[in-house]
């Protein structure tokens, strides 16, 4: 079973039905949803959806998520630990904070992160489902 960490944007258009970013995310996200794939989901991407929620920008909030996490062996929280934020500071390539601390998140387990940010996609540091 393959894990992969998921950034904000790829689980809200996961969530709405829309395509995530490409065939392959797609894929592996639907195999999450046969139990045959794991999805990391940083504090930091809750943190987002509550956010985007509150300013009615998402149909999705936090109860949702932790209602996917809650429910599911294949969808994990991974929390925002000391660790993880260390190794989003010695990424240098990330400006935005939240994007940092998601990319610190793959980066600390060492695991994919599947985003079509365009800052993350660039960064050094960080392996991207493409």
């Amino acid at each position: 079973m393959n894990k992969y960490v998921i950034d904000t944007q790829a689980i809200i258009k996961y969530l709405n039905g829309d395509k995530v970013i490409s065939d392959n995310a797609d894929k592996i996200l639907k195999k999450a949803d046969e139990g045959k794939n794991i999805i990391i989901i940083p504090s930091a991407v809750i943190f987002e959806i509550g956010y985007l929620y509150e300013k009615r920008r998402i149909p999705f909030s936090i109860t949702d998520i932790e209602g996917i996490v809650g429910n599911s062996i294949n969808y994990i929280e991974e929390k925002l630990s000391i660790e993880i934020i260390k190794s989003a500071f010695e990424i240098s390539d990330i400006p935005e904070l939240h994007d940092r601390l998601i990319a610190g998140t793959a980066r600390y387990l060492g695991l994919p992160l599947i985003t079509n940010d365009p800052v993350i996609l660039k960064s050094s540091f960080v392996e991207c489902v493409k």
